[in-house]
């Protein structure tokens, strides 16, 4: 895939983030009933659907010529940008493909601006108690490899341990410090529910 074809294909507005499909040339279609259909249908439509990982983290992804793209690497492309192995997004929703909201990423950079594990209980990403020392352990992964920080008697210790290793490794100042949108909706849902 290239610029010129998604170009053709989608319209994509940087300021909002969405992507519509462009009316389409019969050259597309292998007969003139394919192709009305296909416009009638189709053209001007906003593009893509949105898949709910089992995580609960919502994708948008767009099919183009048979094939599946994630809309946020998209945007790159349609830009006129190589194809990042990954879009961060910085405001941490994966909904929000405006270009000022992405950032071309790998696996281990978008790992440092991750939001807040639903899963956390201290409130502080990193920290947890450790039940059979009596203290507050203090842990951050990096790079696949996991970084043993020490074991604290005050949680504002361990806060600062992990703050400090954070910052001496380029996480971003957003890292673990709420739950993303999607996990916050969920949570809305969930209470509305009980």
């Amino acid at each position: 895939m290239d610029t010129d074809t998604i170009r053709e294909l989608l319209d994509y507005n940087p300021e909002t983030g969405i992507f519509t499909w462009r009316t389409r040339g019969r050259a597309w279609f292998p007969s003139d009933r394919s192709w009305r259909w296909w416009n009638t249908r189709f053209a001007g439509m906003a593009a893509g659907s949105v898949a709910i990982l089992s995580t609960g983290y919502p994708l948008l992804s767009i099919s183009v010529l048979g094939k599946y793209y994630i809309a946020s690497r998209l945007v790159f492309l349609w830009m006129g940008e190589p194809l990042p192995e990954q879009a961060d997004h910085l405001d941490g929703d994966s909904l929000n493909q405006a270009w000022a909201n992405l950032n071309p990423s790998t696996p281990a950079e978008n790992m440092k601006n991750q939001s807040m594990r639903r899963t956390n209980t201290s409130g502080i990403t990193g920290v947890c108690w450790h039940k059979a020392a009596d203290k507050w352990r203090a842990g951050v992964k990096l790079g696949g490899k996991y970084h043993h920080l020490g074991l604290f008697a005050e949680l504002d210790d361990a806060a600062t341990a992990v703050a400090t290793f954070y910052a001496a490794n380029g996480f971003t100042d957003r890292h673990g410090q709420k739950l993303s949108a999607y996990q916050e909706k969920n949570d809305e849902q969930l209470r509305t529910l009980l």
